[in-house]
C-alpha cells in the first residue's frame, strides 16, 4: 500500500512543480525566435522551468528561466543580408537547399562543441524543443538525455520534415517549400513540384544529415543511430501555417499548424509614431523588408523611385531603413527599427508593402491590411503568390521593377475596395478558431510532457520503408499475380485452341478417308 501511494504523492507533485524544460533553438534569425518565444514565455508563466539556448535572452532575468546565451559567438542576423546577395544564394532550389543548410550546420557545430551544451548532458529534462530548420545535429543532445522532444518549423513545412513526423506531401497537389505554386497544378508545375521535393530530401540527406551524425559521433566518442532514426523518435512538430491563407492539406495529429502564434496584445506606440499615425487622414502605408533584408542596400535608383511615388501620394508612409536618407518627403517617416506588429493593427494603416515574410504576411492577414508584395528568396515567393490567388494584393519582382509599376500597384490596393473586402474575409476565417494558436501550442506541448512523450500520435507510415509506404511491393505482387493469371489463362486458351485444331484435324481427315 505504501508504495502505489507514494508514486502518487510523487507523480502528483511533479506535475504541480512544473516540467523542467530545453529549448535549443540556435538559429539567429530573429524572425524566427519571433515565432517560437510566444509559447516559451507562456509554458514559463504557467509554472515550468525552462532553459534556453538561443541568441536571444530576455532583457530581464526570470526565476526559473535560464538563458545560455550564445550572441556573442552567433550574433543575430538583423539587416544584415543585401537583396543581391540572397537572390544569388537562393537563385533557384539546390542553392536555396545548401543555403540553409550550410548556415545552421556552421552554428550547430559551434554549439554541439560548446561547454555549456555538453554541460546540460548532466542534468534531466521532462521535455527538448528544438527547430527544424538546415541541421538536426542538436537532436543528439534529445537522444542522449533519453528526454522526448519536439520541434518547431517555423514557416510552412519543410520537405525534409515529413518523414520523421508521416506528413503526407504528396507533390501532386502540396507545394513544398522551394516553390511558389498553388494546389492546382498543371502536368510542368506538378513535375517541377516531384523532382524539386526529391531533390531537396536527398541534397538535405547527404548535406545535413550525414554530416550531422559524422559532428555528434566525433563530438561523443561513440558509435550512434542515424539521425533519422533519431528524428523518427520526434513526439510533435508545430508549423507556423494556417490552411486559410496557405493551402487544404492532412496533418496527422502529430503535426498542429499554429501559424500567428506570435501575435500577441498590442503595445502602446512612440510617441513620434504615433501621432504620425493618429493625424494621417488620408491613411498611412507601412513599408518594410523585415529582419533579414538590408532596405539600404537596394539601389539607390530603386530608394529613388519608391520616394518619388510616396512623395504623388496623399498617404504618409513609415518607411524601415537602416541609414539616414537625405532629401525625404515630407509625408515619410523613416525608422532604423519598428514595431510592425502594433503599427500593422493601427486602424490609420490601408496598406503594406512587405517582402513576404511568413510573420509580416501572417500578420497582414490578421489585421486584414492589403499587401503590395516584393519577394526576395525562398518561401517569401510562395507566401506572397499565396496572397496574390486569394487576391489580397499585388506581386513586383525587385529585379524588373519601374516607378511606373509601384505607383500601378499602390493606388490600385489603396483605392480598390476589393483588395481590403478580399483581406477582411480572409482575416475572418484566419480568427475563427476553437483555440488561439498559443494555447493550442501549449496543450500539446503540455500533452507531451504530460505523457512523457507521444510516439502514439504518430502515423505508422513514420516506420515504413519507401517502397512499402508507394506500395511498390503491392504493385509488384499485384503485377506479377495478374501476369501470371493471364499467362495461365492464355496457355489454357491455346490448349484448348491446339486441341480443338487436332479434333478439327481429325474429322477432316475422317470424312477424306469416307
Amino acid at each position: 500500500m505504501f508504495v502505489p501511494v507514494m508514486l502518487v504523492i510523487v507523480t502528483f507533485t511533479s506535475i504541480c512543480n512544473g516540467a523542467n524544460i530545453l529549448a535549443l533553438l540556435p538559429v539567429n534569425c530573429r524572425s524566427h525566435f519571433l515565432v517560437m518565444e510566444p509559447l516559451l514565455l507562456e509554458l514559463h508563466q504557467r509554472g515550468h522551468r525552462l532553459t534556453v539556448v538561443s541568441s536571444f535572452p530576455q532583457k530581464t532575468t526570470m526565476e526559473n528561466y535560464t538563458d545560455i546565451d550564445f550572441s556573442p559567438q552567433i550574433p543575430p542576423l538583423i539587416s544584415v543580408f543585401t537583396p543581391e546577395v540572397l537572390r544569388e544564394k537562393t537563385s533557384n532550389v539546390i542553392k536555396s537547399a545548401l543555403f540553409i543548410t550550410e548556415i545552421h550546420m556552421t552554428i550547430c557545430e559551434q554549439l554541439i562543441r560548446h561547454e555549456k551544451v555538453i554541460n546540460l548532458l548532466n542534468e534531466t529534462f521532462d521535455l527538448i524543443i528544438g527547430e527544424i530548420f538546415g541541421s538536426d545535429c542538436l537532436n543528439y543532445i534529445a537522444y542522449k538525455l533519453k528526454a522526448p522532444f519536439i520541434s518547431w518549423v517555423v514557416s510552412t513545412s519543410s520537405p525534409w520534415s515529413s518523414y520523421r513526423t508521416g506528413l503526407p506531401d504528396n507533390p501532386s497537389y502540396i507545394p513544398n517549400y522551394f516553390v511558389d505554386y498553388g494546389d492546382e497544378m498543371n502536368l510542368f508545375q506538378r513535375a517541377i513540384s516531384t523532382v524539386s521535393l526529391f531533390t531537396m530530401k536527398v541534397l538535405y540527406y547527404y548535406y545535413s544529415e550525414l554530416p550531422s551524425q559524422r559532428l555528434a559521433e566525433e563530438v561523443f566518442n561513440e558509435n550512434l543511430p542515424s539521425l533519422d532514426e533519431v528524428n523518427r523518435q520526434t513526439s510533435l512538430v508545430l508549423v507556423n501555417s494556417h490552411f486559410v491563407f496557405s493551402q487544404s492539406r492532412p496533418f496527422p495529429p502529430n503535426v498542429v499548424e499554429v501559424g500567428g502564434i506570435h501575435i500577441r496584445d498590442i503595445r502602446p506606440l512612440p510617441k513620434d509614431v504615433k501621432e504620425f499615425l493618429d493625424g494621417a487622414k488620408d491613411g498611412v502605408v507601412l513599408v518594410s523588408f523585415g529582419s533579414l533584408v538590408r532596405m539600404a542596400a537596394l539601389p539607390p535608383r530603386v530608394i529613388r523611385m519608391f520616394l518619388d511615388v510616396f512623395s504623388t501620394l496623399p498617404q504618409r508612409f513609415i518607411l524601415k531603413y537602416e541609414d539616414e536618407l537625405p532629401s525625404t518627403p515630407p509625408n515619410v517617416m523613416i525608422k532604423k527599427w519598428v514595431p510592425q506588429l502594433d503599427i500593422t493593427a493601427h486602424p490609420n494603416v490601408r496598406a503594406i508593402i512587405a517582402h513576404g515574410g511568413l510573420a509580416s504576411t501572417t500578420e497582414a492577414v490578421h489585421f486584414a491590411k492589403p499587401l503590395v508584395l516584393i519577394p526576395f528568396y525562398t518561401d517569401q515567393y510562395q507566401n506572397a503568390n499565396n496572397i496574390i490567388r486569394r487576391g489580397g494584393g499585388i506581386l513586383l519582382d525587385i529585379s524588373n521593377l519601374s516607378q511606373r509599376d509601384i505607383s500601378q500597384a499602390l493606388t490600385t490596393v489603396l483605392n480598390d475596395a476589393s483588395y481590403t473586402m478580399n483581406m477582411r474575409r480572409l482575416s475572418q476565417k484566419f480568427r475563427d478558431r476553437p483555440m488561439t494558436p498559443l494555447q493550442t501550442a501549449v496543450y500539446w506541448t503540455e500533452y507531451v510532457i504530460r505523457h512523457q512523450g507521444a510516439p502514439h500520435l504518430r502515423p505508422a507510415s513514420v516506420n515504413l520503408p519507401l517502397y512499402q509506404y508507394l506500395l511498390l511491393d503491392v504493385i509488384a505482387i499485384l503485377t506479377i499475380s495478374l501476369a501470371a493469371v493471364f499467362c495461365i489463362v492464355y496457355y489454357i486458351m491455346n490448349l484448348i485452341s491446339n486441341f480443338n485444331w487436332i479434333i478439327y484435324k481429325h474429322k477432316i481427315f475422317k470424312s477424306k478417308i469416307n
